[in-house]
């Protein structure tokens, strides 16, 4: 059978001249034995994706019936091959939520002081975030607008160099349903939808009020100091960081509902450094090349070179904890509501405009090409089945041998 080459993200056959995968599979086995359980279990499933260690899909022709390769892949969401089809189909999926509002675009980051507190307990304190980032949003929406906004809130924990960098990215509509569901309210103003210093505010006290309760009890955080169990100590760290300003970043709105979206598939299944990104790796020297985006110069790119221990220990930093959820709907795209409030929403919004907007998917990306036959060249190329890493070859129900044609 024919080995065929998997459809990259653009549709394109041309793969990255160097992969994540790569990567670990040339430094991984000399650093393992220094990563925990759940690192090491992650990252080897993205050395090993598209390679024969997990197996392949079996495709076979209609026209020819001839049947072809293809390398199966990790599935898991770090990693950097697996995401362009997951992105595809979730956008896909969002387009039933639009609404003919204006977006507008948030971003709630957490001090430097919070950052290792965080590293050391990912579980509890990325679940604290969201909760008390949705919250703040919703109340202003609650106070100001007299109804709920639409969230959806992505998690993202890196920055440009592999630091680790926890922000939310917050895609908020811009206006919220009253609570009857009959009447929708815009904002007065369009520059901005809340006052930032008073939302960073309302964020920074509700933070740091779920956060003072978990330093106590039978189950603490685990704590980057050890001064900080003594209660004095804590209180003093705690004033400064109630002292300090948080950062809250917000863009200017967005043009309409295809450009919010368009706009979200940048953030919802990115991992913290994309093939593309990667420019060598020196066996040798144990180290390896990336680009990044320097903000303080005008976002030049420049090359920064890791030594391989320090990069895979970064990289390590931004696989999220099993089971957290980091795209998050609230407000009225919560899950238990969405179906309802938006259609409610859609059908007063039409009320109060003279004419009617028509989804346009032409700033969206365009789905995957189909498989072409690598024998023949025809679009009638089938997924039949798949073989497994030890070897063993599953069939769809509908084939159950080799056609030998």
């Amino acid at each position: 059978m024919d080995r065929l080459c998997p459809v990259s993200g653009d549709g394109k056959a041309a793969a990255p001249a160097l992969t994540l995968g790569e990567v670990l599979r040339t430094f991984l086995p000399s650093v393992l034995l220094t990563l925990g359980a759940r690192p090491r279990r992650v990252l080897g499933l993205l050395a090993a994706c598209g390679t024969p260690a997990l197996g392949a899909q079996i495709y076979q022709c209609d026209l020819c019936h001839k049947h072809h390769f293809a390398p199966r892949s990790c599935g898991d969401r770090h990693c950097p091959r697996c995401l362009a089809a997951k992105s595809r189909h979730w956008l896909q999926q969002q387009l039933a939520s639009l609404l003919p509002v204006t977006y507008y675009h948030c971003v709630f980051t957490l001090p430097q002081p919070l950052h290792l507190l965080v590293l050391l307990n990912p579980g509890r304190l990325y679940p604290l975030f969201f909760a008390c980032a949705s919250q703040a949003l919703l109340e202003f929406g609650r106070h100001r607008l007299g109804g709920d906004l639409g969230l959806t809130v992505v998690l993202h924990t890196w920055g440009q160099q592999l630091n680790f960098h926890p922000h939310l990215h917050c895609i908020v509509t811009g206006g919220a349903l009253r609570a009857d569901g009959q009447s929708w309210r815009t904002p007065t103003q369009r520059k901005f939808l809340f006052p930032l210093r008073a939302l960073a505010a309302l964020f920074r006290g509700k933070f740091l009020a779920g956060l003072q309760p978990m330093f106590e009890g039978p189950d603490p955080l685990r704590l980057p100091d050890s001064s900080l169990q003594r209660p004095q100590n804590r209180r003093q760290w705690f004033s400064s960081l109630y002292a300090q300003r948080w950062h809250l970043y917000a863009k200017r709105p967005f043009g309409g509902p295809q450009q919010a979206l368009a706009y979200l598939a940048n953030y919802t299944h990115r991992v913290a450094l994309s093939n593309r990104r990667l420019l060598a790796l020196d066996p040798t020297g144990q180290s390896v090349t990336f680009t990044y985006r320097d903000y303080r110069h005008g976002a030049k790119v420049q090359p920064l070179t890791l030594s391989a221990v320090e990069f895979i220990r970064r990289f390590s930093w931004h696989i999220l904890p099993l089971g957290l959820v980091r795209i998050r709907h609230y407000g009225i795209l919560a899950n238990n509501r969405r179906q309802r409030d938006v259609a409610r929403a859609r059908t007063l919004l039409a009320r109060s405009s003279s004419r009617k907007p028509k989804p346009s998917l032409a700033s969206l990306p365009t789905p995957l090409p189909a498989r072409p036959c690598p024998h023949c060249g025809s679009q009638a190329l089938r997924w039949i089945g798949f073989l497994d890493a030890q070897g063993r070859t599953h069939f769809t129900a509908a084939v159950s041998i080799w056609d030998s044609s």
